[in-house]
C-alpha cells in the first residue's frame, strides 16, 4: 500500500513553492521534496548510500517547467528501511519507484537518474517499461566491467597528499563515531577528482543526515551485492521511450559507457558536456538544464 502523508509546504526564495514529506510505501517511510509545476520528474540519487541533498540547488533549474520530485533511496537521508539483504536490494528499490509513482498519481513518468541513480533508472525501465514517458540517465553505466576504469582515472586525478588525508580522517575517532564534520570533511577531499575543476567540490552540499552517515556503507554494499556483475546492454532494448544520455567529457567514468547504453536503446539522444566531470549539474549545470529541458518538450 502506498500512502502520501504529511506534506509541509515551505517558503523559499524560488518562484515556487518546496513541498516535503512522507510517502508510506512497501512497509517504509520515503521522504520526499518537490518543487515546480507541470508534467512530473521523478529524479533518482547517486550512491547507493547518499540522498537527494546532492542535487540542491541545481535540479530546481528543472522545476521551471516541471514538478521536480526527489527522493531518499530507503535507509539513507530521511527514510526509513531495514538495513538487511531483503529490505536493500534492487527489487525494493524497484519497487519503491513504483511506489513513488502511484502516491503521485503518475501514469507515465519521466525517470531522472544520476551515477547510481542511473543504474538504477535502467532496472526500473528493463522491469516496468510500459510506465516510463521518459528516461534520463546521467553520469551512469550498463555495466558493472566500467567500474574499474572509473577507479583507474579517479586515482591519477588525484591531488598529490589527498589519499593520505583521506586515510588519516578515516581512520580518526571522529570519522568512525560518525562526527558530522569529520564525514563531510572526507567527502569534499574525496569527491575532488570527480570535478575538471577540483574546487567546485566545495559547492556540493555534503551535510549527511544521521541516517546516511550511519547506513551509506552497509547500504552500498547490500545494493551492490543484489545487483552482482551486471550487464544491463542486452535488456535495455527493452526500453522503446524517449530516452536522453548525457555525460561529462572529462567523467572519470568513461564516455565510451554512455555510448554504449545510447548504443543499446533505440532511438536515444547522447549529449557529451564539455569540460564537466562527474557532478554534471554542479559543473555544467547550464548544459544539463537546457539539455533536459528541451528533450523533454520534445517529448510533449
Amino acid at each position: 500500500m502506498t500512502m502520501l502523508t504529511a506534506i509541509v509546504t515551505m517558503s523559499c526564495t524560488q518562484p515556487t513553492r518546496v513541498e516535503e514529506g512522507f510517502l508510506d510505501v512497501n512497509g517504509t517511510s520515503l521522504f520526499y521534496k518537490t518543487m515546480g509545476r507541470g508534467d512530473p520528474i521523478v529524479v533518482l540519487h547517486g550512491g547507493p548510500g547518499f540522498d537527494h541533498r546532492q542535487f540542491l540547488p541545481y535540479i530546481w533549474e528543472l522545476a521551471a517547467q516541471h514538478k521536480v520530485i526527489l527522493f531518499d533511496q530507503r535507509g539513507t537521508g530521511l527514510s526509513s528501511g531495514t538495513i538487511d539483504a531483503e529490505s536493500i536490494s534492487i527489487d525494493s528499490f524497484i519497487a519503491d519507484i513504483e511506489g513513488v509513482r502511484e502516491a503521485f498519481g503518475i501514469e507515465e513518468i519521466n525517470l531522472l537518474g544520476h551515477s547510481w541513480g542511473g543504474v538504477l533508472a535502467m532496472h526500473y525501465g528493463i522491469r516496468h517499461p510500459e510506465k516510463l514517458k521518459s528516461l534520463i540517465l546521467c553520469s551512469t553505466t550498463g555495466s558493472e566491467k566500467s567500474f574499474g576504469e572509473m577507479r583507474t582515472n579517479y586515482e591519477a586525478d588525484r591531488p598529490s597528499g589527498d589519499g593520505e588525508l583521506l586515510q588519516q580522517i578515516y581512520a580518526s575517532e571522529e570519522f568512525q563515531n560518525g562526527n558530522p564534520e569529520a564525514v563531510e570533511r572526507f567527502w569534499r577531499i574525496y569527491f575532488k577528482p570527480y570535478f575538471v575543476d577540483h574546487t567546485l567540490v566545495d559547492a556540493m552540499d555534503l551535510k549527511f543526515t544521521e541516517n546516511t552517515i550511519k547506513n551509506s556503507n552497509q547500504v552500498a554494499g547490500l545494493i551492490f551485492q543484489s545487483i552482482g556483475d551486471f550487464d544491463l546492454h542486452e535488456d535495455l532494448q527493452a526500453i522503446e521511450c524517449p530516452t536522453l544520455v548525457i555525460h561529462g567529457d572529462s567523467d572519470p567514468l568513461p564516455v565510451l559507457y554512455a555510448e554504449k547504453i545510447h548504443d543499446s536503446i533505440a532511438g536515444s539522444e547522447l549529449v557529451i558536456a564539455k569540460d564537466s566531470g562527474h557532478w554534471l549539474f554542479v559543473d555544467a549545470t547550464e548544459t544539463f538544464t537546457s539539455s533536459i529541458l528541451e528533450f523533454l518538450k520534445r517529448c510533449e
